[in-house]
């Protein structure tokens, strides 16, 4: 008698668990789909990570937590770049790394904040949100590394909204890289990495 009431709970469990590992693969096909067809150079990407996908309430609505990671990263990306050209006084175009940053933040701020214009209070379920860890080269010959938000429709089958953050790291190492990326262009790409923390 006992084991007759746990078949129902042992199948409905099963089904949850196809549920989600369908759902799963989906998300993984669409938006490594949806970078490769994006990015500049799609043969050198690298998906590094695809975070499990977590519910969206609304395209604008984000958590203190996340607004805090968007603001740290924007604050070290401009931290970073007014370094490098010392304050937008010596601006270097012949700096791969300088010039795929500057080119990164620009799509960050378009992608960010132009979605943070509307009504950023928690509304209904609208679907689910994802984020994607990846490496990939500039169309300036860089390699870097960021991090792309994804929302998706409620059936994981269309992307409504994505944005890229750079992941930068703001220690004094890093300014050495300006010379080293100079020295690497021309024919070869600069191998220069962003960041190498996740």
């Amino acid at each position: 008698m006992k084991i007759t009431k746990f078949i129902p709970l042992a199948i409905l469990s099963v089904v949850l668990l196809a549920s989600c590992q369908s759902r799963e693969s989906k998300i993984n096909k669409l938006v490594t789909s949806h970078l490769e067809q994006s990015l500049e150079n799609p043969e050198n990407l690298k998906v590094l990570e695809i975070a499990e996908p977590d519910s969206a309430f609304g395209l604008n609505y984000f958590t203190k937590q996340e607004q805090t990671y968007m603001l740290s990263t924007v604050t070290n990306v401009t931290k970073v770049l007014m370094e490098r050209t010392e304050y937008m006084t010596k601006p270097d175009l012949d700096d791969a790394y300088t010039m795929t940053l500057a080119d990164l933040e620009m799509r960050m701020s378009t992608g960010l904040f132009s979605g943070m214009l509307g009504d950023c209070k928690k509304g209904a379920w609208s679907g689910w949100k994802v984020r994607v860890i990846y490496i990939c080269k500039s169309k300036y010959g860089c390699m870097y590394k960021a991090q792309r938000w994804y929302f998706l429709d409620k059936d994981c089958q269309t992307v409504i909204r994505s944005f890229d953050l750079p992941i930068v790291s703001t220690d004094k190492a890093d300014k050495t890289t300006k010379s080293t990326a100079k020295k690497k262009q021309g024919n070869a790409a600069s191998k220069i990495m962003l960041s190498t923390g996740k």
